[in-house]
């Protein structure tokens, strides 16, 4: 194996290994109900021990993205101040978008961090919107003058609205019900000056969770659907089948 990639939630994680043609060649999922349990898998899981470099991808709830004119690497915690105060010991990272021109600046708890990276091959951190914003931002020039694209996940998701192909805002939403979706996606027109017979709603991720269609995007909004990312992953005989239109990141990652 080359390289890794953990994808780490608050309560699972899943995580792929490649080969050297960049190929996902195996795959990890694990469940885990608190830190401890977490810790345990972690030092267990034999991919995670092997001697290669590392991408964590901790979609933890607090994140800040930071113009790069305003960026400055020696604030995270400042920055991160804005969304939540880090605990004391956490380890704090950001990631560079756009050739520089954005940068996410997110957190993990200090004792998962040593975990991942004690004793082992260089570990990068990275927010887990990383991936999503990525996407966004690369598909901005086949976007309308008045976009919204959000991923699902089981009970969360992430928002990305672009006015006139330039993203004006990007955060993240608790939802359980289709219902908590759309409250969300109303007002977010509404304080953006969108218009929903004209603006464009595109949804990727687990849609079938929240009961959330075509039919029913349709009802609210003229120009609504469900997609999936063009892929920058590719998988090894047998392993293709993890790809499934409910997960972003089969599809895509940060490149």
């Amino acid at each position: 194996m080359s390289n890794l990639s953990l994808f780490l939630f608050k309560d699972h994680y899943f995580l792929f290994a490649r080969d050297i043609n960049g190929k996902v060649a195996a795959i990890h999922q694990m469940t885990f109900d608190n830190q401890r349990r977490l810790l345990q898998q972690l030092k267990e899981d034999k991919l995670l021990r092997l001697e290669v470099p590392k991408r964590v991808f901790h979609y933890g709830e607090s994140f800040s993205l930071v113009p790069g004119i305003l960026f400055d690497a020696s604030l995270l915690s400042v920055y991160l101040f804005f969304a939540e105060k880090p605990k004391e010991g956490d380890k704090l990272f950001q990631t560079s978008l756009e050739s520089n021109t954005l940068h996410l600046v997110g957190s993990i708890d200090e004792a998962v961090s040593d975990a991942l990276q004690s004793g082992y091959s260089d570990t990068y951190f990275h927010h887990g919107a990383s991936c999503f914003l990525s996407y966004a931002l690369k598909e901005k020039f086949n976007l309308i003058d008045q976009e919204i694209l959000l991923v699902l996940y089981d009970s969360f998701f992430y928002l990305a609205a672009f006015s006139k192909q330039e993203i004006v805002l990007f955060n993240r939403f608790e939802a359980y019900t289709k219902d908590d979706v759309l409250r969300y996606l109303m007002g977010i027109l509404q304080q953006m000056g969108f218009n929903r017979n004209h603006c464009r709603v595109t949804v990727y991720g687990d849609c079938e969770s929240l009961g959330i269609d075509e039919a029913w995007g349709e009802t609210y909004f003229r120009n609504f659907k469900i997609s999936t990312p063009h892929p920058n992953i590719q998988y090894l005989e047998g392993t293709e089948e993890f790809q499934q239109r409910s997960l972003f990141e089969s599809y895509w990652v940060l490149p």
